[in-house]
């Protein structure tokens, strides 16, 4: 357990099963993330990561089970509350999902323009401080066309981090991005954990993502978490199941 963490569970999942036709992905999983850590799901394409961040922010309901955020359940929550619910998450999607006739500046001030009544002076103050922090404060101008892949992630996180949220989901942040500039984002990710207390659930197919940036770590599995530990105990591991799936698995 990290010190940043608390034993206050934040995010917790029950018996959550899910299907689609006659696939079934989610398989009674079980999960807790504790206030304050950063939980890592490892696994395979296709295993049911990103259904479990659905779950959680509440754009998917369980076929059996309960999915509770800050103690709301998310299949019974009203509208109104999911609304003030989600203006304290963020949400980093695997290919950044910035908006390509917006400028940078603009796809980060998004959310603050859609649910706050801000004055834009305020907001494009807001959005300059979150590009300084992730360390892109040129991108301020710029179309999307004109961001790298790395420039892209970290404008990504600038938008997930401009409502200052509690809960920051990460859809697979280091996808498709080189081993250095991998390295940067978890190192930014941990950074952003520690300064900012956040709650992160970060799902990914990468050791060195979790060897930076998790607190604990599972293996989702047949449509459940198993092997939740540390990422030392979780990387060093002899359980079959687990050695295969890491195989010669490179950062």
């Amino acid at each position: 357990m990290s010190a940043r963490g608390s034993h206050k569970t934040l995010l917790q999942f029950q018996g959550v099963h899910k299907a689609f036709g006659q696939r079934k992905v989610l398989q009674g999983l079980d999960l807790e993330v504790y206030e304050g850590e950063t939980f890592c799901i490892m696994g395979p394409s296709g295993c049911g990561k990103s259904v479990t961040l659905r779950h959680a922010i509440g754009l998917m309901k369980p076929d059996q089970g309960v999915v509770t955020v800050e103690g709301h359940d998310m299949s019974s929550i009203t509208k109104p509350d999911l609304r003030k619910l989600r203006s304290r998450m963020g949400y980093v999607f695997q290919e950044a999902a910035l908006l390509n006739w917006l400028s940078a500046g603009d796809n980060v001030a998004l959310p603050l323009r859609e649910t706050t009544q801000m004055p834009d002076l305020e907001i494009v103050e807001r959005v300059r401080a979150k590009l300084e922090l992730v360390r892109v404060p040129d991108a301020f101008d710029k179309l999307p066309s004109e961001l790298s892949g790395g420039m892209k992630k970290r404008v990504g996180l600038a938008r997930a981090l401009i409502t200052d949220p509690e809960i920051i989901l990460y859809d697979e942040p280091t996808a498709g991005l080189d081993p250095e500039i991998s390295s940067s984002i978890n190192h930014l990710i941990r950074e952003l954990g520690e300064r900012l207390k956040v709650t992160s659930l970060v799902v990914t197919h990468h050791i060195g993502c979790i060897k930076t940036v998790a607190d604990r770590v599972g293996l989702l599995d047949g449509g459940r978490l198993h092997y939740v530990s540390t990422p030392t105990e979780f990387l060093a591991s002899q359980e079959p199941r687990l050695v295969r799936f890491l195989g010669d698995r490179l950062d």
